[in-house]
């Protein structure tokens, strides 16, 4: 199957390759309130049409089981110039890209927010290879230090934010995977006590003001480069 990275195309019924592949793991990460289990073998069926009609209604979107602009959007993927995963990245690199790669990293695990040592600034240098060989060797990749096709694939369904801000408020950066991840990693954290319901409301933005609080950065309830690196941390 042709490689088309996760957003780079609208999904729809008979679409197939890697970037189905990604969706139907993202929507077997998520609860049965939230999505339906699919198998996932990088066509795009029925099940996985009923199952991403189910997590548009859950978030509001249209639920027409098509994965377009919105629909990729809350599974934390923008879209636009240097959308994450539309080149190869490496070492040298600069750009929103690569500030969404910091961050993906840095949130999700100590060890790679350890290997940057610094929130995200969009500059590959050599302390993000080495957190791209670490997340490479961890996940059975080639330790290159570049971020291909295959790392780009790992990165979308074993990093669970980082896409994008997230922030109350804002229908663009409220609602999604994304949150409901960082829910989950801010009850790890003792931070947060609500439901794990994808959705950044006054809970939420609560948990994430304690966070930035307790690291000692700006406390403004937006989740951005500096937050994500605390998450990891």
């Amino acid at each position: 199957m042709a490689f088309n990275y996760f957003g780079s195309r609208i999904l729809r019924i008979n679409s197939s390759g890697d970037d189905v592949r990604v969706l139907q793991t993202l929507l077997n990460k998520l609860p049965d309130s939230i999505a339906t289990p699919v198998t996932v073998d990088g066509t795009f069926g029925a099940s996985t049409q009923a199952s991403v009609k189910r997590f548009q209604r859950y978030f509001g979107l249209t639920a027409d089981g098509v994965v377009g602009r919105n629909t990729f959007l809350y599974f934390g993927q923008q879209s636009g110039a240097n959308a994450f995963g539309s080149r190869t990245l490496r070492n040298g690199s600069t750009g929103n890209d690569v500030t969404i790669l910091q961050n993906r990293l840095a949130g999700n695990l100590k060890r790679y927010a350890a290997a940057l040592g610094n929130p995200a600034d969009g500059q590959f240098g050599t302390k993000t290879d080495t957190a791209v060989k670490f997340f490479q060797g961890d996940n059975d990749l080639t330790v290159d230090g570049i971020v291909g096709r295959q790392t780009f694939n790992e990165l979308y369904v074993e990093t669970n934010y980082g896409g994008r801000i997230l922030q109350k408020d804002r229908t663009d950066r409220n609602q999604g995977y994304d949150v409901y991840f960082l829910q989950e990693r801010l009850r790890e954290l003792g931070y947060y006590t609500g439901a794990l319901d994808g959705k950044f409301g006054p809970v939420t933005e609560a948990a994430v003001k304690a966070l930035q609080t307790a690291s000692k950065i700006g406390v403004d309830g937006v989740v951005g480069s500096k937050t994500y690196y605390y998450l990891g941390r």
